[in-house]
């Protein structure tokens, strides 16, 4: 009978920016303070995952997506992080994050927040500390999805944002939205299961499992199905709000 693989204690870094990445100071600065942790609580630390330039906002990020196929295989114990905004922001994935750790039997650590998911205390104030950032990144994706709107109406240059099912055509030199063929058929699929009750992580399933991929050509995740749902109900028209899921 094979051995188990033995369960190692990582670390995840994370900076939003190309700029953050090249200068590596932010990076250097979590490694070290997840290191002086790892020696603090008298853990031997292995590899230390790295996102560099990547959004919280989802999973869909490289390191995070070796990380937690290291989990499934049951090769992670803990996982330390400088603080939990490094590692997601939103409720539904970090629930997804959480079920899945204690379902692994994976501690998570976050260092500046003092946290430890091996307790029920623990993962509480983790969950309300994942409520707040998201509360904090659904304020700011209001406010543009409102200025996009206004900026819309007056016929103004939209930049480069493209929300998923339209595409991006300049008139007469101002860039307008237009349907994208190839993304409206899922994008009214989504709307159409948000509308009858689905909820986010439910629909984000579905397309997975039917092979349906998102423009990035990764998988689906909840907070990418929330994401076409505000900008709709934003932006353009309202989409009744989901069940909890």
């Amino acid at each position: 009978m094979p051995a188990a693989p033995e369960r190692l204690v990582v670390g995840y870094i994370r900076v939003s920016t190309k700029e953050q990445a090249e200068s590596k100071l932010s990076l250097t600065h979590q490694e070290e303070k997840i290191r002086a942790h790892a020696v603090s609580k008298d853990l031997k630390l292995g590899r230390i995952f790295n996102d560099a330039a990547e959004s919280a906002k989802d999973l869909n990020r490289p390191a995070v997506q070796e990380l937690l196929g290291e989990i499934e295989k049951g090769r992670v114990a803990h996982v330390i992080i400088l603080k939990l905004d490094r590692l997601i922001r939103s409720v539904e994935n970090l629930g997804f994050l959480i079920r899945l750790f204690n379902k692994k039997g994976v501690t998570l650590s976050s260092v500046q927040e003092s946290l430890d998911t091996s307790s029920a205390s623990g993962r509480m104030v983790t969950n309300l500390l994942g409520m707040i950032a998201q509360w904090e990144r659904e304020t700011i994706a209001e406010r543009t999805a409102a200025a996009l709107g206004v900026k819309r109406g007056r016929g103004e240059k939209l930049g480069g944002i493209r929300p998923y099912g339209w595409a991006v055509k300049t008139v007469s030199g101002t860039k307008t939205l237009i349907p994208d063929p190839k993304e409206q058929k899922t994008r009214a699929g989504i709307l159409a299961s948000v509308a009858a009750g689905k909820g986010y992580q439910e629909v984000a399933e579905a397309l997975n499992a039917a092979g349906t991929r998102p423009r990035s050509g990764a998988r689906w995740y909840a907070s990418t199905v929330r994401g076409i749902v505000l900008w709709e109900r934003k932006a353009r028209k309202p989409v009744p709000a989901p069940r909890r899921g």
